[in-house]
């Protein structure tokens, strides 16, 4: 009877170590590659004779179009802050979005969505195109 207790202890034991193995195994990986490193940043300059409800509309079809869409991560958007960095902010722009993937793969995947063609027909007939900033990297942290 003692030895068929052990046998089932020992058992146990083996097998919890096993399921620690395991568990520490996965977060490892998670940690060797977090999700969220490429970002794509928008600035967006409208045109004068723009519809004056257009930078709350875009602001809010960036979250509720743009953050629907399955490779987005987050979405961040609003206008320049009412204080910013002294002497460095800009707020020589109307709207800013931020949004973020896991990759480039993320990133080209949103741009052929129906969700993001849809906004850009709908918002960037009201952009100064030439004042339109584009910026992508990965992020770098380990």
């Amino acid at each position: 009877m003692k030895r068929k207790l052990l046998a089932a202890v020992a058992l146990g034991a083996a097998g919890l170590v096993l399921a620690v193995a395991a568990l520490r195994s996965a977060a490892e990986k998670d940690v060797k590659k977090p999700a969220g490193r490429y970002v794509h940043t928008v600035i967006f300059t409208l045109k004068k004779d723009a519809p004056k409800d257009e930078e709350a509309q875009m602001i809010a079809d960036c979250h509720e179009m743009l953050g629907k869409i399955p490779s987005v991560r987050q979405v961040r958007a609003g206008r320049p802050a009412e204080k910013g960095t002294p002497r460095l902010a800009k707020k020589d722009f109307n709207v800013a979005l931020t949004v973020i993937f896991d990759d480039y793969d993320g990133l080209m995947a949103y741009d052929k969505s129906d969700q993001h063609q849809e906004f850009v027909k709908k918002h960037l007939p009201h952009v100064e195109l030439d004042k339109l900033l584009v910026y992508d990297f990965e992020d770098q942290s380990k």
